[in-house]
């Protein structure tokens, strides 16, 4: 999922199709990332897009980084 954020910003809807998961499903999971400030949000009318922060990631370490331009 990370990697998928990486890449472009995605809805939940989005990302829970692509993962074959349930949105609530997904929006526990990108709610767990934003609390640990790892993803931001922009709003389009009612969908919200959500975006990996790659500095925030970046302070976790270049070989995480590394891992998810792979």
């Amino acid at each position: 999922m990370c990697r998928a954020l990486l890449r472009q910003s995605m809805t939940t809807t989005e990302l829970a199709t692509q993962f074959e998961m349930t949105p609530p499903q997904m929006s526990r999971h990108l709610r767990k990332l934003r609390e640990a400030g790892m993803v931001h949000t922009h709003r389009e009318g009612a969908r919200v897009h959500y975006q990996l922060d790659e500095a925030a990631v970046r302070n976790l370490g270049v070989d995480l980084l590394s891992a998810l331009h792979r």
